[in-house]
């Protein structure tokens, strides 16, 4: 086994014992940052014209959305709305994807960090043991 496969090994076990012993409100914003490190790359790769990864980075963007907006509550007001925003944001990415054009990854950018940021800030509200269950 070559280092490189070595050390992605240890990394790929890393983050599969980061994310089984995380709480759930841990999980959540797991999810935002590997979005936004999506979101990024995408944004880097349309520069480099690397369509490949461009699409890669924003399939694995849509993913990430999908498992944010599909086990939201739509019987509530805010699980309507959110299910709302973040359908917004794939229709954007895939049109990103689709058409190879970066202009709309800075809105979905800025939504993305507004929900990080609004998570982050009730996550850290939990009282233990809430955070936890």
């Amino acid at each position: 086994m070559t280092v490189d496969a070595q050390a992605d090994e240890r990394l790929q076990r890393y983050l599969e014992n980061l994310v089984a012993t995380a709480t759930p409100a841990q999980r959540l914003l797991l999810l935002f940052d590997y979005l936004r490190r999506d979101l990024t790359q995408a944004a880097e790769s349309f520069g480099d014209r690397n369509w490949k990864a461009v699409s890669d980075a924003l399939v694995h963007a849509q993913h990430i959305v999908f498992a944010l907006r599909d086990p939201l509550d739509q019987e509530s007001e805010l699980g309507r709305s959110l299910h709302a925003v973040y359908s917004f944001c794939l229709t954007e990415l895939l049109r990103c994807n689709l058409e190879k054009d970066p202009t709309a990854l800075p809105a979905v950018r800025n939504i993305v960090d507004q929900l990080a940021n609004a998570n982050a800030t009730a996550a850290t509200s939990l009282s233990p043991e809430r955070a936890s269950a």
